[in-house]
């Protein structure tokens, strides 16, 4: 997960156990009209049965899974599929791919212009700069010239120079994002804001929210990696498996009920440069890959808070990432370190695969 704008750099950390089945996040087709695929049903006896269906979106695969009492799997199938357009339709505003978005015109405009906004993007600004005062900049949404220099870096195997570092962060800063009523304003020339970190989490928080609106309380839904619980599956917890980022496997396997949980590591985006090897987490303070951790997984209760959370927490690393977490309501992390051992915060315990939440 990136303090950024690339979202092909989310990292798909979790999967969900659907009885004996591993369902992950890039296991769906999806056809050429744009449409999800054929409904699947997995049958769960005479009470009901799991309804789901995918969509690649937000550079990667949004995966939604509901449990239906019996005779209401049409309308879960429904209800889906308009969850599912929800999710494409922020796509459309918040994009920093799609040269139509809002965000792109935010991101071609002068320090001078103040950009007008949709509501739904209007709340993801102001609960991303929210996200980067609470984190002292560990979290920004304004890393995209760093990651321009360090994907060029990455690929020449030649580390940047400090004054090509100096000017990306010329250029860096979420106090240089600039909220004026219904409008935006960038106060730095060739400043780029991105949602990669923090977007999949507020897209799922509002496809949950339409689910529930439609009549289902019991769902899971999996952004790529971000995933949020709702209820269960038929009496039986949701699983939510976490990957070791050293070794094949999974590191721990938590029974999710009405919780986000995000997952960031260093393990499949990272750069060996001089015998050094940088992970693709950047600081935007300093310019340079975040340090000491391998992976950070953050349970919470929202999926954008979740989503921010994981990326603010590597970059601050173990000792100021599980302070900063001890001081919230309602949110724990497990952190694994570079040399492989395991830290909880308080509220969560690990013990042989288990991870679970301290009554």
């Amino acid at each position: 997960m990136l303090s950024g704008v690339y979202p092909f750099y989310r990292i798909a950390t979790a999967a969900i156990l659907l009885g004996t089945a591993i369902w992950l996040a890039s296991s769906h087709p999806y056809d050429a009209e744009g449409m999800a695929d054929s409904l699947q049903i997995t049958q769960g006896g005479d009470r009901g049965a799991v309804v789901r269906s995918s969509r690649p979106l937000m550079g990667t695969t949004f995966n939604l899974s509901v449990w239906a009492t019996a005779g209401k799997q049409p309308e879960a199938s429904e209800a889906i599929q308009h969850a599912l357009d929800l999710v494409a339709s922020l796509e459309g505003k918040i994009s920093s791919w799609n040269p139509e978005s809002e965000t792109s015109a935010i991101n071609r405009s002068t320090p001078r212009e103040a950009m007008g906004t949709s509501a739904e993007l209007l709340e993801l600004l102001d609960v991303s700069l929210s996200w980067a005062r609470r984190t002292d900049g560990a979290f920004d949404i304004t890393g995209g010239p760093l990651f321009d220099r360090w994907k060029r870096a990455r690929a020449e195997g030649k580390l940047p120079t400090e004054a090509e570092i100096r000017s990306c962060l010329e250029r860096t800063g979420y106090d240089r994002v600039i909220l004026e009523g219904r409008t935006v304003r960038l106060a730095k020339a060739n400043m780029q804001i991105g949602f990669g970190a923090i977007g999949k989490g507020f897209a799922a928080d509002r496809a949950a929210a339409l689910l529930r609106q439609c009549g289902f309380e019991d769902f899971i839904i999996d952004a790529g990696g971000d995933v949020l619980v709702s209820g269960s599956r038929g009496g039986t917890p949701w699983q939510v498996a976490i990957r070791h980022p050293r070794r094949s496997g999974f590191l721990a396997v938590y029974g999710a009920g009405d919780r986000a949980i995000a997952t960031s590591g260093d393990y499949e985006q990272f750069s060996v440069i001089n015998d050094v090897r940088y992970a693709h987490i950047l600081d935007s303070r300093t310019g340079w890959p975040a340090r000491h951790l391998a992976s950070v997984t953050v349970v919470t209760r929202r999926g954008v808070d979740a989503d921010a959370l994981a990326t603010a927490l590597f970059v601050m690393g173990p000792e100021k990432g599980l302070a900063f977490v001890e001081r919230l309501n309602d949110t724990e992390t497990l952190m694994v370190l570079e040399d492989g051992t395991t830290r909880c915060s308080k509220g969560l315990h690990l013990e042989e695969g288990r991870l679970e939440v301290v009554p």
